[in-house]
């Protein structure tokens, strides 16, 4: 069984290495996300491990570079939004 503690360190180390791939798996695996979700393409990741970053306070040294990568883009840092 793993710990939140577990849990938060494994995402903060894919989110800390800029490891889409690696969000990809971990959402799979510890959050059981449908299929559907899973097969977005790589940019879908891309945006989320960046908005995700973001929303973290423990990242705050990642935040300047996750919201310029957002805005060349044309997005938020919004979870819920674009």
């Amino acid at each position: 069984m793993t710990t939140d503690r577990e849990y938060d360190a494994r995402l903060r180390a894919v989110l800390a290495a800029r490891d889409w791939e690696g969000l990809r798996e971990f959402t799979r695996e510890r959050n059981e996300v449908p299929g559907d979700v899973y097969d977005q393409p790589q940019h879908f990741w891309e945006v989320l491990l960046h908005k995700l970053t973001c929303s973290r306070i423990d990242l705050v040294g990642l935040h300047d570079e996750s919201r310029a990568w957002l805005a060349e883009r044309e997005y938020t840092t919004d979870l819920g939004g674009y």
